[in-house]
């Protein structure tokens, strides 16, 4: 899988793709064109407030329609050591796949929302406690 950013028509790109698929008889390349968003990984790169004023492309998380968001229950017998590893982990990820705070703050939520959905308390005061251990000891992004 590749991402690319073109400055040309798109009978251009149209045409690479044709000329790349004739390169060889077993490889074929499909491709995913957008003027504002395209999905890569686990990211959406696309054109938020920042291309307008510095032309800089913002990434925040995507998730693929078939996420089933199945996190640990609460009540495993995991170790406590193990949910709180998981949470900071989702965290970390987080921040690194979102280029807003608007965005992290968002999926942060989300986050939140899908633990309580798995038996995690509904406080969830320790969660924030361990997200405000994280932000203290990662520092921010934004």
């Amino acid at each position: 899988m590749t991402c690319s950013l073109w400055n040309i028509t798109k009978d251009g790109v149209d045409d690479f793709i044709e000329q790349a698929n004739k390169f060889h008889p077993t490889i074929k390349f499909t491709v995913e064109i957008s003027e504002k968003e395209i999905a890569f990984l686990d990211t959406s790169v696309y054109k938020g407030q920042r291309f307008y004023k510095e032309s800089l492309l913002d990434v925040r998380k995507h998730c693929k329609p078939t996420e089933l968001f199945s996190t640990r229950i609460f009540y495993s017998c995991h170790p406590p050591g193990v949910r709180k590893g998981f949470i900071k982990g989702e965290a970390l990820r987080l921040l690194r796949t979102n280029s807003s705070k608007t965005t992290f703050e968002a999926n942060i939520t989300d986050l939140m929302s899908h633990l309580i959905s798995r038996g995690y308390p509904v406080s969830l005061s320790w969660l924030k406690n361990i997200l405000a251990k994280f932000n203290s000891v990662t520092g921010t992004l934004f």
